[in-house]
């Protein structure tokens, strides 16, 4: 039997993350719905049992430009709130979004939101137009214990969904994301009486853990790589795989993608034994879950169009911009077995 113990990323020596060697793998299927993307699949780098394979692109620019939550919020370029802006009118599973920007705002799904009835997380990926009106998103909600508040715009949560919560989003369950929000904050000790996901996402201890690992990481990414996304595995086993057809896009929102999986892997126990990712293997994964069928989302947003997989071994969805044509991100989940 294997040995394991649990993984706390506060205990681990940051000098001990190591860069493996092992030759680059290319991707040369192009998504459904998008212009061929060729990816390259980077040296993993490794500590213990995490494991994170660097995703670049041989795509020439010019990059549509998007305005990202954190950046739009704070110059007030984009703006959340309850639907019509009421109490009597809210409802769970929606807000709205206003873009009065110069670029198209860009969401990304597992984002999180503070404040209205209730803080909730964006559901899919949204590409939102910049024509000042009020768009509908879909949310779920991450706080089960309030549906009360004087204010009915939000703030921006500046966190990710960590992978157990994005799968259970993306099983359209609002249950099962109760459940994980409940699982994680038990986990870290952050339970409140309103059950609210945000005191996980700002719990300084939390934070302290994930933050100089983080850091670490980041010094090890590829610099000649013009890098567009990430595959991340605990004990060898792919957990998420994120891939950008916008390299800036990727830019903006790595260190938010990093410190989400970096919150799922703790408490994790560490399976001493266990392979490490390859970079061969990460390019196997985006080959099977490429060729799976994606089936149109409802509840799409502004000009997105979401493509969702549901496989034996993943699942995710594939988001369009429908004003270019590209597919601006792929993101799948491994399911834990």
């Amino acid at each position: 039997m294997r040995s394991v113990h649990c993984l706390v990323l506060g205990a681990l020596l940051l000098p001990g993350l190591a860069h493996a060697r092992n030759t680059s793998e290319k991707e040369k299927t192009a998504p459904a719905g998008a212009a061929k993307n060729e990816a390259v699949f980077g040296d993993p780098i490794q500590y213990k049992n995490l494991t994170l394979i660097p995703v670049g692109t041989t795509k020439a620019g010019p990059f549509q430009k998007y305005t990202l939550l954190e950046a739009g919020l704070e110059a007030k370029s984009l703006q959340v709130r309850e639907l019509a802006g009421s109490s009597r009118d809210a409802q769970v599973e929606a807000v709205e979004v206003r873009n009065t920007g110069n670029y198209p705002a860009y969401l990304l799904g597992g984002e999180m939101i503070l404040g209205g009835k209730q803080d909730r997380i964006i559901q899919h990926d949204a590409v939102l137009p910049n024509n000042r009106k009020w768009t509908r998103v879909s949310v779920f909600c991450v706080e089960h214990g309030r549906w009360q508040g004087q204010n009915m715009k939000f703030a921006a949560g500046k966190a990710m969904a960590h992978a157990a919560l994005r799968e259970a989003a993306l099983s359209g369950s609002q249950s099962k994301v109760w459940d994980a929000v409940a699982a994680k904050n038990k986990q870290q000790g952050s339970e409140s009486s309103t059950g609210t996901y945000r005191r996980t996402i700002q719990n300084e201890k939390v934070r302290k853990q994930i933050a100089p690992y983080r850091d670490e990481i980041v010094k090890l990414l590829p610099k000649e790589m013009k890098m567009a996304g990430m595959v991340f595995a605990i004990n060898g086993k792919i957990r998420v795989a994120d891939l950008f057809n916008n390299p800036v896009l990727f830019g903006d929102v790595r260190d938010k993608l990093l410190s989400a999986y970096l919150l799922e892997a703790l408490g994790q126990k560490v399976e001493r034994n266990a392979p490490p990712l390859s970079a061969k293997a990460a390019k196997g994964f985006f080959d099977e879950v490429r060729k799976g069928k994606g089936m149109k989302m409802k509840g799409a947003s502004g000009r997105s169009v979401n493509y969702k997989k549901d496989l034996p071994n993943a699942i995710g969805a594939d988001t369009v911009d429908a004003e270019t044509g590209q597919t601006v991100r792929e993101s799948y989940i491994g399911k834990q077995k």
